[in-house]
């Protein structure tokens, strides 16, 4: 058996070496794994909801495959990945794992993950599938992990005070100056009664779609992606809007996260503008206002300019490399991806499925909200404007984001000029990702 130590190191890496795993194999096998010794396990994170619906799919999948048996295994998130690398550790994985875009790198790296290549296209069937959300799930060109369902960036809008005030809606094409036009446009016609937008300013993902518009990104080989002026151009386009009341003063924007969406100033009747995941649409957003609420692509830089959005994968299934029950596996993940009883079940659950076939199986059901139907027919538009995704984001990204945020505070709160601002971030911003 392995030292304590050897064991904190794994759980903190976050992945078991596959040179390790026979050393503990004999160790710590759960109930779990001992009843489900001749059937398929299936481990899933998530809120009880979601844990409640894909345990029903196992069910579902057993009754209609007599031969094979599914045993789920349900854990809470902030226990999911512990549990998922003692498991690796001590060999007894479940044989499809649901598993996250960071974490398919790093156990697919250390040979605890089975490529799936050999299974597409005659067990697994990709082609639904966008290839820009499939390259997600690759490492150094083999699939490792099946998306199931996607998120993906929109700018939401409020139909309901647009169309008071007289308003056109936001085109498909519109440009970051249409956006500001229309953002100074709904404080003036509402009697500076409503901001036209929110302050995403300190947000990284929006800040990524502004950048990809113009050829850059966040990151590339984990260091930062883009020019001191396109950070200065980003942060003067907020400061303008913020003079003219066209997006909301510092003082509620230091109040209000992206995430508290009860707090958020779409929700509070605040601003009118403000980006939305696709999969908060209904319960962030819809659900917590008596207006309607509608979404679209974000703004680019020119009409016939580059969408800076894409799709990325809520989550994917993969195999255990020391699966027994591989090729069963393997025909389960493709049930799920691609199935009517998985989409009906888990509708837009975690988002719309990655799969054309999923989204148009919920399409022809008919029992749609006015909310699901704007996600899937938005996807769809997405996936057509999308490009290649980004590099995966390096792990001290999200010390990097919280720089972000305390600058554009700073910025908005007039501590320090925009110059200071971004060089400030970006000197604490390459010390951080350097580890240093």
């Amino acid at each position: 058996m392995t030292t304590p130590l050897s064991r904190r190191h794994l759980l903190q890496a976050g992945l078991a070496a596959g040179v390790l795993a026979p050393l503990l194999s004999a160790c710590n096998l759960d109930p779990a794994a001992k009843e489900a010794k001749d059937s398929v396990r299936f481990s899933s994170y998530g809120d009880p909801t979601k844990l409640g619906l894909r345990g029903k799919l196992a069910g579902l999948y057993t009754s209609s495959h007599p031969d094979v048996k599914i045993v789920f295994e349900g854990t809470a998130t902030a226990e999911y990945w512990d549990k998922l690398a003692t498991q690796m550790a001590g060999g007894n994985a479940p044989d499809v794992i649901n598993i996250d875009a960071p974490r398919i790198g790093q156990y697919g790296a250390a040979g605890a993950l089975q490529s799936l290549d050999k299974y597409i296209p005659a067990t697994l069937d990709t082609k639904p599938i966008d290839h820009n959300l499939l390259s997600q799930g690759q490492l150094k060109g083999q699939q490792y992990g099946i998306p199931i369902a996607m998120s993906t960036y929109s700018m939401g809008y409020d139909v309901t005070v647009l169309d008071q005030l007289g308003l056109e809606h936001p085109q498909e094409t519109w440009t970051w100056t249409e956006f500001a036009a229309l953002a100074n446009q709904i404080r003036q016609k509402s009697g500076n009664k409503v901001y036209g937008a929110e302050d995403p300013s300190g947000d990284t993902a929006s800040l990524q779609i502004f950048l990809r518009g113009k050829g850059e990104d966040l990151y590339k080989d984990g260091a930062p992606a883009f020019s001191d002026s396109s950070l200065t151009e980003w942060f003067e386009f907020w400061a303008a809007l913020r003079a003219t009341g066209g997006t909301i003063p510092a003082d509620i924007a230091a109040q209000s996260q992206y995430g508290d969406w009860p707090n958020g100033p779409l929700v509070k009747k605040q601003a009118a503008l403000a980006h939305i995941q696709t999969p908060n649409l209904k319960g962030g957003f819809q659900d917590l206002t008596d207006h309607t609420i509608d979404i679209t692509l974000p703004p680019r830089h020119t009409t016939s300019g580059k969408c800076g959005t894409f799709p990325a994968p809520s989550s994917f299934l993969s195999l255990n490399a020391r699966s027994k029950r591989a090729d069963d596996g393997a025909a389960f993940i493709n049930w799920f991806a691609n199935g009517a009883d998985a989409a009906k079940t888990l509708r837009l659950i975690s988002g719309p499925p990655a799969s054309a076939a999923g989204r148009d199986v919920l399409v022809k059901g008919g029992d749609l909200s006015a909310s699901e139907k704007q996600v899937l027919a938005y996807t769809d538009l997405a996936l057509k404007n999308s490009s290649a995704p980004p590099q995966t984001s390096p792990a001290a990204s999200t010390a990097v984001a919280d720089l972000l945020l305390k600058a554009s505070q700073d910025i908005a709160f007039k501590k320090i000029s925009i110059k200071q601002g971004v060089t400030k971030f970006l000197a604490d911003a390459r010390k951080t990702l350097d580890g240093k």
